[in-house]
């Protein structure tokens, strides 16, 4: 697995797990705080379809799900993926950080 890591946020230390097609976020009080789920594309083994991120409402508001994307964004770029983006939040994120846009094919670059 790539990028586990604890870091500390102001909970505690947040742990981040890549899994296949996600990565997860979880501390020591919960095992599942928040995801970013990552599916690959149908016949396309170096596209990936970011369906959703989640955080638990116990958690929000503290960056994780900004976190998850930038992890996710080190994740596909590290694994060369190209990705098409369903999730509101992650497009309000690549549009909010130009850096991200090279992770999408052209046609779909903001």
């Amino acid at each position: 697995m790539l990028y586990n890591e604890l870091i500390q946020n102001g909970c505690g230390q947040m742990d981040y797990k890549v899994e296949e097609n996600r990565i997860i976020a979880s501390d020591e009080k919960q095992p599942f705080v928040g995801e970013i789920s990552f599916p690959k594309v149908t016949g396309e083994s170096d596209r990936v379809v970011v369906e959703r991120v989640f955080v638990h409402p116990d958690y929000r508001g503290q960056g994780i799900a900004a976190e998850l994307v930038s992890r996710f964004v080190k994740y596909a770029t590290a694994q060369q993926l190209t990705v098409k983006l369903m999730c509101p939040y992650a497009v309000k994120q690549f549009k909010a950080h130009p850096e991200y846009q090279h992770l999408l094919l052209p046609e779909d670059r903001f």
